[in-house]
């Protein structure tokens, strides 16, 4: 093929398409070529006179195989014929591709030596058709435009991902897929990827790149037809899922798990197409990540399939019948043959047994024990030829090896408790299985398969030191999700699973994320946790559903004397639900103290029983109601219980409540009559200056007790400076003022800086990120920093401050009578010159620390975000 394409014949074709002007043009300049690409010249009297057929010939003859075309090609773009020369290179990509023909080798002989395919290759073909038909479908030119597609490959760990994915790449290689759809496809193994530390795309592209073709960057001029395979996700060191940096640039080098999630994410080639395996836990991850992909699942053998692969396997029909009559008496066995690996152990242990006359049977408790089996059968001295005492010593060295290769596992920059899990709960050993879990103090899990109950549940009652466990838990106990386990199996799991809370000697945090449960999993949960044995601290139940349905739910809360933390982020809950919460906190019995409701759509009518339960719980001492339609009425009720002699809550929190400064006038008054209140956040509220005025009159009341006020975006301006820095002189009690992302300016920065100088004030904490400051204010905190003895803390970030305002608040931060202790400023966000000055600073002064977002992480924590 490639030689045909380079004749004089195919040359021809194209010569025809230019008009007399540009053929004569063309030949000119093909007489000045020579000169310029030190190549022998064409005799201009034969060129002079030649046809286009003549001109083809001799361009061929003088310059052999690819030489004319890159001539031809250069000429084209001179005489402004850049279609022909964009036809021409598109059909020398298609025809010649020396990347293909080496992708071709390399996967063909990775399926013939790497693959364990464990089953005939006609038979392999015929059991994945349909995966087959699916994936041609899916990036179908015609379907989907030639625009970027995502497929996620899904299925569970042994059901032949990879395997189908090398199948796929040497289909491509061979031209039997995605004819005309993708000219290019690189294929990314994760696992690879576990050996380097940085890297660009074209770099890491490269390793499989032929030398003597086109540069690697041409390729991505046409980015919709390049496919990119990702296999192996769950097995790279560094988390790729997490949020972080992206990049654009494909010749940056960078940690490799920036350059995946960047093509996850689409900021790298938004055009190229993506086919991801994910399995478990790590679909939930990483689905999120992925743009409206389609999801095509491996499932694994059926059962038709199962007898199919027997009766293959087993020349003899009968042999074949017995064999699976065998497996298909012991469902859990008959359900694990569903991994093409593991149907040809059963197969290969069932055919010795049978070769030797002996009844059949397989150890099939686990897959563990199937590997056993087989391994147990093949180191035989009859099939290897060697004595009994040298079979025994090779089986030996080979579980040396494996135990070797579980803690090298166990020691890298990311832990895997699915796959954990699993092997503790193959070994069926209860003494290993507590030395390995009561290592592991924290534990994730994540349940998407009701199967899976059995494997958490035996390995967690051994986790006698455990102090925090995440779950969750998706589809397990709704009724069309079948398995091996019928429904009083499920719960007899979730029964043992719960054990856990009163059986770990520090159980402190239970974090439920997303659980989906039914009524039945709901009450075994709530009484294990109302158990007087269970130490239960926090209880995190993020996204709850029905919490309201489960009286054993509000029982948990008021029959446990250990729980102090409740957080229901994200749980919608209706006012009789609310009304319900506020009875079981109330009652004497009930210990929680903080009480995050963050994101649970109560409404300003549920906040009449909030206000019951500040005045009626005296144990209550931080309530969270952030991103709740509040309202100015809501927060009216509020305050007047705040107003209540018997209110003793500490910290409120009402970020994005829909407050104006209405609500401030309501604030203010139980400000002054409140004498527990220390921490209240007002942030992400349309407060204005009007409203800051009002709570100002109240915070310069003496019986004012606030040490915190967080006002943080609520659209304030220089205007409100004035009344708070009359607050910061007037207030001794007053620590911490977080103003950032309003227009503060420099202008309220100078009268804020005043204030910091009077040897009254006592402020300790200021925030001032992102409020349009400038250098021109770098004197007045300059100054501020060397007078003000208290101020411990000032947050500067994302302000417009160069170099020079730099060097002025350097100055004052290395200077003898500064006190502050921490900077929020994200040094990388400057030049290098400047970086080298506030390091420098840093190490003059070792009671500084110069970061990035300074309070986020207690911001968050006290908000009731896990980190």
């Amino acid at each position: 093929m490639a030689e045909g394409f380079f004749s004089d014949i195919c040359l021809l074709s194209y010569l025809k398409e230019l008009r007399k002007n540009e053929f004569w043009k063309f030949k000119e300049l093909l007489k000045q070529e020579p000169k310029q690409s030190d190549l022998r010249p064409i005799p201009w009297p034969e060129l002079k006179k030649a046809s286009k057929d003549d001109v083809a010939k001799l361009l061929c003859r003088h310059y052999p195989g690819t030489q004319a075309w890159e001539v031809a090609l250069r000429l084209f773009l001179q005489v402004s014929r850049r279609d022909l020369w964009a036809k021409a290179r598109d059909e020398i990509k298609n025809k010649i591709n020396p990347y293909k023909s080496n992708m071709r080798k390399k996967f063909s002989d990775i399926w013939q030596n790497e693959t364990c395919l464990a089953v005939p290759e006609s038979f392999y073909a015929e059991s994945t058709k349909a995966e087959y038909e699916r994936l041609s479908q899916a990036f179908a030119a015609d379907k989907a435009g030639e625009h970027s597609v995502t497929v996620a490959l899904v299925g569970a760990e042994g059901t032949g991902k990879t395997t189908l994915l090398r199948k796929v790449m040497l289909q491509w290689a061979e031209g039997n897929l995605w004819k005309g759809r993708f000219t290019f496809v690189f294929f990314l193994n994760c696992w690879e990827m576990n050996n380097i530390d940085k890297t660009s795309l074209v770099e890491f592209l490269s390793r499989d790149w032929p030398e003597p073709s086109e540069p690697i960057h041409d390729t991505f001029s046409q980015p919709e037809k390049i496919l990119f395979i990702i296999d192996g996700l769950e097995d790279l060191k560094v988390d790729a899922g997490l949020d972080g940096d992206l990049c654009s640039d494909w010749e940056q080098p960078l940690p490799v798990h920036v350059v995946l999630r960047s093509l996850l994410q689409r900021t790298l080639l938004p055009k190229a197409s993506l086919l991801v395996s994910l399995s478990g836990e790590w679909l939930r991850k990483f689905c999120h990540l992925l743009h409206h992909p389609v999801y095509i699942y491996l499932l694994g053998f059926s059962g038709h399939l199962k007898w199919l692969y027997f009766s293959r396997f087993f020349q003899d029909t009968d042999q074949a019948a017995q064999a699976f009559s065998v497996v298909r008496g012991y469902k859990p066995l008959f359900s694990l043959c569903r991994y093409p690996l593991v149907c040809w152990l059963v197969c290969e242990c069932l055919e010795k047994q049978l070769q030797r006359c002996q009844p059949l049977g397989i150890n099939s408790q686990t897959i563990t024990c199937i590997y056993s089996s087989f391994l147990t059968s093949v180191f035989q001295p009859e099939h290897t030829g060697w004595a009994s005492g040298h079979c025994h010593s090779r089986l030996k060295c080979l579980c040396a090896l494996a135990a070797e290769g579980t803690w090298v596992a166990r020691d890298e920059l990311q832990f895997n408790f699915q796959k954990l899990f699993s092997c503790v709960f193959e070994t069926q050993d209860p003494g290993f299985a507590t030395q390995v879990m009561s290592m592991f103090p924290d534990i994730h899990v994540y349940i998407s398969r009701p199967d899976d109950l059995m494997t958490y549940a035996c390995c967690l009652q051994y986790a006698l030191n455990l102090q925090t466990l995440h779950l969750s838990l998706e589809n397990v106990f709704s009724e069309d999700c079948t398995g091996l386990l019928n429904n009083d199996q499920k719960l007899s799991y979730w029964r043992a699973l719960c054990c856990v809370f009163t059986n770990s000697r520090d159980f402190q945090m239970l974090d439920l994320d997303s659980c989906v449960l039914s009524e039945a999993s709901q009450a075994i949960l709530w009484k294990a946790l109302a158990q007087p044995t269970c130490k239960l601290q926090k209880l995190v139940y993020n996204f709850a559903s029905n919490v309201g349905e489960s009286a054993d739910f509000f029982k948990a809360l008021v029959h446990n004397p250990h729980l102090t933390y409740l957080n229901l982020h994200g749980t919608n809950l209706s006012s009789e639900e609310v009304a319900q919460l506020s009875e079981a906190l109330r009652h004497p019995m009930c210990s929680i103290q903080q009480l995050m409701l963050g994101k649970c759509d109560i409404t300003d009518e549920a906040c009449e029983d909030i206000a019951l339960l500040l005045v009626s719980s005296r144990k209550l001492k931080l309530v969270s109601l952030m991103e709740n339609p509040v309202m100015d009425s809501g927060a009216l009720l509020l305050s007047e219980a705040l107003k209540h002699p018997d209110c003793v809550l500490e910290s409120l929190l009402l970020t994005y409540c829909c407050l104006t400064s209405d609500a401030c006038d309501y604030i203010a008054q139980a400000l002054v009559r409140s004498t527990t209140l220390s921490l209240l956040d007002l942030g992400s509220n349309f407060l204005e200056d009007s409203g800051v005025k009002l709570l100002c009159e109240a915070l310069r009341q003496p019986s004012c007790n606030l040490q915190q006020l967080w006002l943080v975006g609520c659209y304030l301006t220089p205007v409100c400076c004035e009344d708070l820095s009359t607050v910061l002189i007037s207030n001794e009690k007053l620590k911490t003022l977080k103003l950032g992302e309003n227009k503060i300016q420099d202008a309220g920065v100078k009268q804020l800086c005043g204030a910091l100088k009077h040897p009254n004030c006592k402020l300790e904490n200021l925030g001032l990120e992102l409020c349009e400051l400038t250098t021109a204010c770098c004197e007045d905190l300059a100054s501020a920093l060397t007078v003000c003895k208290s101020l411990r803390g000032l947050n500067l970030e994302w302000n417009s401050l160069d170099h020079d305002g730099m060097v002025v608040l350097c100055e004052a931060l290395g200077h003898q009578d500064c006190a502050l202790q921490l900077l929020g400023l994200d040094k990388d966000a400057f030049e290098v010159e400047t970086q080298h000055l506030l390091k420098a600073v840093e190490e003059r002064n070792p009671q500084l620390t110069i970061c990035s977002t300074p309070w986020n992480r207690d911001e968050l924590m006290l908000k009731g975000v896990i980190v």
